[in-house]
């Protein structure tokens, strides 16, 4: 074979290695192509993960929130309790007469306008301690239904 045909011999293998050089980076730029999309998308995923774990955190802190709202008036509803038997104590032993037991009048006491208001209070911060429909839960319903 004459020098020419050597040389070109030469450049055909030289170019055909080129060739496959250049498949094989093709190939692995598809493959770094495909592995970035699949981390976007993964990456996607994560984030909408994240999203929904802090709307769990802020649904689970506005139920804490609520929960100890709750306590609050409780303790706050005990509290008014404690506050109008001591009241309603002092009431009937101001009107206490001489030789009349505590009880009767405390139930001289209870027969007044301001100890009917004292119980109604009373009840009022029960209804509250126990989580039931106060007078003013019953007065809002009755004004939605009309």
């Amino acid at each position: 074979m004459s020098k020419e045909g050597e040389r070109h011999v030469a450049e055909l293998i030289r170019l055909e290695g080129k060739r496959m050089e250049l498949e094989d980076a093709l190939g692995r730029l598809a493959r770094d192509e495909a592995e970035a999309q699949e981390v976007l998308e993964l990456a996607s995923h994560v984030q909408r993960l994240e999203q929904e774990v802090e709307s769990a955190r802020a649904a689970a802190q506005m139920e804490k929130k609520d929960e100890d709202m709750n306590d609050t008036v409780t303790k706050r509803a005990i509290r008014n309790m404690a506050s109008v038997d001591a009241q309603l104590d002092a009431l009937a032993k101001s009107m206490q007469a001489d030789g009349e037991t505590f009880e009767q009048a405390y139930c001289k006491a209870l027969d007044t306008d301001i100890g009917r208001s004292m119980i109604r209070t009373r009840e009022e911060a029960h209804t509250l301690a126990t989580g039931g429909s106060t007078e003013a839960d019953v007065a809002a319903a009755r004004a939605d239904l009309t």
